[in-house]
């Protein structure tokens, strides 16, 4: 006699496997897409309860629905602490930005204070695109950073991606690696708040951002460049339904 039940296994996992290749990246904590209508209260589609809350930034049409425009002073959007938004083993962040012209501050696209930071540096320190995270042994400095060849081009969406592993600080631009920094020590997990287009109060490390700012996410593991490249196209089928 013959035994079927080895097809009736292979048939089941075929029927399965689309199901599996679409779950949700438990790793996104942090997913904001700024397509909420009207209100203060910004919408975290993670699944990890991590909304935040809009002041002085201005609903705009975006790369994809809306985005926001944080040229006031104080603009921002400010998420509560949690531990998945604190800095771990590894962390990467993405975002789409389309900054206005260069004034004279450094210009925060996301930042936790004491643990990471994604920015524009002033004119006077190059005008790039940094990305900082806060770690060391024994003491904790923000140093070295990761930046981009040169500055971003103004009036353009472009794609970014600030990934650390635990031993390196990559950056990423529309999809490219475009600069690596090595990187290791211990980070310092803190109770302050994300803050997307600002820092949390006045300081030398950056103000409001400066143009406009759409779909940023975090994540708790460093994307590979396979993804990056994906998540710029818009083919990451891992993303959460609107």
């Amino acid at each position: 006699m013959t035994r079927q039940w080895p097809v009736t296994i292979l048939l089941t996992g075929h029927l399965l496997w689309p199901a599996l290749a679409q779950l949700p990246d438990t790793t996104l904590t942090g997913d904001w897409r700024f397509d909420e209508a009207k209100g203060d209260a910004i919408r975290d589609g993670s699944g990890f309860g991590n909304g935040g809350v809009l002041y002085g930034a201005q609903r705009v049409p975006g790369r994809r629905g809306q985005a926001l425009a944080f040229n006031q002073p104080g603009s921002g959007v400010k998420v509560a602490s949690s531990p998945g938004l604190n800095l771990a083993d590894a962390i990467s962040i993405e975002a789409w930005i389309c900054p206005s012209e260069a004034g004279a501050e450094s210009r925060v696209i996301l930042a936790k204070n004491d643990e990471y930071a994604l920015r524009i540096d002033k004119p006077s320190e190059g005008g790039r695109i940094s990305f900082f995270v806060h770690v060391g042994s024994p003491a904790v400095t923000w140093e070295p950073r990761v930046s981009s060849p040169r500055p971003p081009a103004p009036g353009v969406w472009q794609h970014l991606a600030a990934v650390w592993d635990g031993t390196v600080i990559r950056l990423y631009l529309d999809g490219e690696p475009v600069a690596s920094q090595p990187r290791t020590g211990k980070p310092n997990p803190n109770p302050y708040p994300v803050v997307i287009g600002n820092w949390e109060y006045p300081s030398c490390h950056g103000a409001q951002f400066g143009g406009l700012i759409d779909e940023v996410r975090v994540y708790t593991r460093a994307l590979t460049p396979d993804e990056v490249k994906a998540h710029c196209r818009g083919t990451d089928l891992g993303a959460p339904a609107r």
